[in-house]
């Protein structure tokens, strides 16, 4: 099975990102929503789209992780833009490509404090991780740029960048109760890694030293156990 797919190109041409949050809870809970399911202009962009949110999105590490994802995306309690932050995260979960760009360009640009990305920045990396998976990445330099464009505008869609050309990075708001979501996600899509060391951490938008502070404060004993020995920080999750 391949390791990295194009799905981030159809992500990224899905016009509405409020309206696939509202066709994924009609699909989970079979209830019609005010936005129709999912509208579009043609049968067969449909199809494309819905392929491509069951290549990125929808991918599950176990039924305790699907649950909990769902539950969570149905939950009035959170906002629009938590939940695209939980779309976000999910598609790095179900997407190497999008976690690799993620992790290699756009967060190294966050905790830098850069303010902006362009086009180039995303398709000389990917350009690179052709070059470093050359039997498997036969990609197209029309595709490798379009990959470039259809990134930033993902990010955008998913509330975290702004602007036409060079995006604007956006530093999203993770309140308490998406910060208790982000951390029981963490550990449910990689159940073996209850330290800082989980791959999926540095996606909290916070500094190392502000996310063990943040971990430690009062309002989260409820939630999790906290141990630290030196630089070695586990996260005991309690049973809710």
């Amino acid at each position: 099975m391949s390791k990295y797919n194009s799905s981030i190109n159809v992500m990224g041409s899905i016009p509405n990102y409020a309206s696939m949050i509202e066709y994924m809870i009609e699909e989970y809970t079979g209830v019609p929503s005010e936005y129709k399911s999912f509208q579009f202009r043609t049968a067969k962009s449909l199809g494309r789209f819905i392929k491509a949110i069951n290549d990125a999105v929808l991918v599950f590490k176990s039924k305790q992780h699907k649950q909990f994802f769902y539950d969570s995306l149905v939950d009035n309690a959170f906002s629009e833009n938590d939940k695209l932050l939980m779309i976000y995260w999910q598609m790095l979960y179900g997407n190497q490509l999008f976690y690799d760009i993620t992790a290699e360009v756009f967060m190294k640009a966050v905790y830098q404090g850069k303010s902006s990305l362009s086009t180039n920045d995303i398709y000389s990396y990917v350009r690179y991780l052709k070059k470093e998976n050359a039997e498997e990445l036969n990609w197209s330099e029309t595709t490798l740029k379009i990959i470039g464009s259809k990134y930033l505008t993902a990010l955008k869609k998913l509330g975290l960048a702004t602007g036409n050309q060079r995006k604007e990075i956006k530093y999203p708001v993770i309140g308490d109760a998406l910060f208790v979501y982000f951390i029981r996600w963490c550990q449910l899509v990689c159940p073996n890694e209850k330290t800082l060391k989980n791959p999926f951490i540095k996606f909290a938008f916070l500094d190392e030293m502000i996310l063990i502070n943040r971990l430690k404060k009062i309002e989260f004993i409820p939630y999790w156990d906290i141990t630290q020995m030196g630089n070695e920080v586990t996260i005991d999750l309690k049973s809710l």
